[in-house]
């Protein structure tokens, strides 16, 4: 099975995540971060999923997972997981 590559950006959204829900649910938290993880892997597995968004760069791609949505791009036969953020943020200020 093909595993994905996780930008630092991408290290530090899960992180930030993960200590954000965790202030109030401790337990849910990293439900969601695995929840994540999991959506990660499919994408690695099948790396034409999601809606192609070129916008951001080309070959860039977005999956959602509840409000997060991941940035993916194939890239040099490897499965590149760019950013993981809330869908209520302003991508543009990333």
């Amino acid at each position: 099975m093909t595993k994905p590559f996780y930008t630092p950006a991408a290290q530090q959204d899960l992180a930030d995540i993960l200590e954000f829900i965790a202030q109030d649910k401790p337990d849910a938290a990293l439900a969601w971060v695995e929840k994540i993880e999991a959506k990660c892997l499919l994408i690695a597995t099948t790396p034409q999923i999601g809606e192609l968004q070129d916008q951001f760069g080309k070959g860039v791609r977005t999956s959602s997972v509840g409000r997060y949505v991941i940035f993916h791009r194939e890239k040099s036969e490897r499965v590149e997981i760019l950013r993981v953020i809330p869908g209520d943020r302003n991508i543009r200020d990333l």
